[in-house]
């Protein structure tokens, strides 16, 4: 939890616009996505529940530095409703829900619980309101049993005091007693009776889920704030998710707002779904109108014109060229973190000059794909091959040095060191200061600006510049294979093709080979050759570029849980 003093008091904003109104993008000039938004028609107010509402969010703004992550996003939660809140990697999504939950300043906006403003106060003052808030990544105490780490939780709302406890006074021993039965109350509500007496560190990491949410329900909440529940969980415990959330809400009367990227799951749930596209509302509505507005399937696919012009840049590059040279080979790849298995018999090559797109949802295990060839975390099982050579046991150093260059995501770079600074970390393979400095100058040519910001530090970089620095510091090493996650992470779409423009430079002046990671399909299907498309940990899709962006119901299925409207792919 965390301390300190008073959060400053950030500006008001008052709406400038009435619910059920089209929403506009305000305070920064629209995006060609947020104004094909605005032209939809939102959905009456009388289709959704008159219920006293229980959070309400209006004009949330956030700046990272230079970058807008929230820009005037209004969003509201009815009691008794599950919301849905969707949009690609970098919507602001989360960077929301640390708004509400009070880990995360805002520059403008307001924020009210049941009518009570709650900027003023510090996430244990929120937690005390009845907001409850899981996070991305599991936070319990492993060597405590699944019953002793709930009551921990439940130990926030009990009366007696230290003495008391120490002298064990009848008073704390009842209060004990009664904790003790709530949390066996709480294990079974959520069906793991089973595990009750098994430490944490025992248990599966979907089990553990289950079990942060037990603890989150001891805490007493009324509003839940569920950040990706399904993440790393397999497709039996998704399944089983969806009736325990809906179990919950019916017997502890619990409001939620949910983040989540497995679309069937959070389309079978929700009562009412915003989208986030660019820290802006997209969209909002019951889950169909939700998945048949072309706004939101623009964010997740792309424009019609876009799909058209994937499909005739696409069409020209015909199909692979087997004769030329194999560099990298995936067979039949295992990885695990922890207990969590993430890849599942996963097979991909790459062959010397070509443009590869790796696709598919947060947490499909694209970027996991990428560490493994580069030799940063280990495969259970399978083969990687770089050039006919067993590359699956060896260190990244001697990886980078054969040839395989990786710009991973979040990029990696240290925002205290100079532009300068980071890219000579790139060059260490290198034997002398003179060598560095050669691949320096050399990869500035395609990033000129680089030059007037050497000594600037890295940190204070807008994000397309980040991007590009870290593309820059992987060149440095002359790698013969690429590797991109995420190009297009929390950029705006103007910047994302400069991007795309310079790595297309680069495959052409460098011969280059280029795999790339990304979310957003339109992008990607448009400067490559082949492409995979990666869904739970395996793939359901190897061929051309061309081909993916004829599937439609395939992209639509995985990103949009079976969207029906939209636009043709051939």
């Amino acid at each position: 939890m965390a301390a300190g003093g008073e959060a400053p008091k950030p500006k008001r904003v008052a709406p400038r616009r009435q619910r059920g109104e089209p929403l506009r993008a305000k305070g920064r000039r629209p995006t060609k996505r947020a104004a094909a938004g605005a032209l939809r028609t939102l959905p009456t107010k009388d289709k959704r529940t008159d219920a006293p509402v229980v959070l309400s969010c209006m004009g949330v703004s956030v700046r990272f530095g230079g970058l807008a992550a929230l820009a005037d996003v209004d969003l509201l939660v009815r009691e008794g409703e599950i919301v849905g809140l969707i949009g690609p990697n970098g919507a602001g999504k989360t960077t929301l829900m640390e708004c509400i939950s009070g880990f995360q300043n805002v520059v403008g906006g307001s924020i009210t619980c049941r009518n009570q403003d709650v900027l003023p106060l510090l996430p244990g003052q929120r937690a005390d309101l009845g907001i409850g808030r899981t996070l991305q990544n599991v936070k319990l105490f492993p060597y405590l049993t699944v019953t002793d780490n709930v009551r921990v939780a439940l130990h926030r709302h009990m009366h007696h005091g230290v003495l008391q406890d120490a002298f064990r006074l009848p008073p704390a021993i009842k209060e004990e007693k009664a904790i003790l039965a709530e949390a066996r109350q709480l294990v079974e509500l959520i069906g793991m009776q089973a595990f009750a007496e098994k430490f944490a560190a025992e248990l599966s990491y979907g089990t553990l889920r289950l079990l942060e949410l037990a603890c989150m329900l001891a805490l007493k909440p009324n509003l839940l704030l569920l950040d990706e529940p399904a993440s790393g969980i397999s497709q039996k415990e998704t399944e089983a998710l969806g009736p325990l959330l809906l179990r919950i809400r019916e017997q502890t009367g619990a409001t939620i707002l949910m983040i989540e990227h497995d679309m069937p799951l959070i389309m079978s749930l929700s009562d009412w779904v915003y989208v986030l596209d660019a820290g802006q509302n997209l969209a909002e509505g019951t889950t169909d109108v939700v998945q048949a507005n072309p706004a939101v399937i623009e964010a997740y696919l792309g424009t019609p014109a876009e799909q058209r012009k994937v499909a005739a840049t696409a069409k020209k590059r015909g199909r692979e060229d087997t004769k030329r040279p194999l560099l990298l080979e995936v067979e039949g790849l295992d990885v695990f973190y922890d207990t969590v298995q993430v890849l599942y018999g996963v097979d991909l090559h790459v062959r010397k000059g070509e443009r590869i797109a790796l696709l598919g949802t947060n947490g499909a295990g694209k970027s996991t794909v990428l560490k493994a060839a580069s030799g940063l975390v280990p495969a259970r099982a399978g083969t990687i091959r770089w050039k006919g050579e067993d590359v699956a046991s060896m260190q990244a150093e001697a990886i980078v040095r054969k040839g395989l260059g990786h710009v991973p995501g979040g990029r990696g770079l240290f925002p205290t060191l100079s532009v300068a600074e980071n890219l000579r970390m790139g060059g260490y393979i290198y034997s002398s200061p003179k060598e560095v400095q050669e691949g320096i100058e050399r990869v500035v040519n395609y990033f000129p600006w680089i030059t007037e910001r050497l000594s600037q530090p890295a940190g204070t970089l807008s994000g397309g510049e980040l991007q590009q620095l870290a593309t820059a510091r992987a060149l440095v090493a002359q790698p013969e294979l690429l590797m991109i996650d995420e190009l297009s992470l929390g950029l705006a779409p103007v910047v994302i093709e400069r991007l795309m423009d310079t790595v297309q430079r680069l495959w052409e002046d460098e011969d280059l080979t280029i795999l790339i990671v990304e979310q957003q399909a339109s992008f990607a299907l448009g400067y490559t050759d082949r492409a995979y498309f990666l869904e739970k940990g395996e793939v359901r899709y190897e061929g051309s570029s061309a081909g993916l962006n004829e599937r439609p119901d395939l992209l639509r299925s995985v990103f949009l849980a079976g969207a029906s409207a939209g636009f043709g792919g051939s």
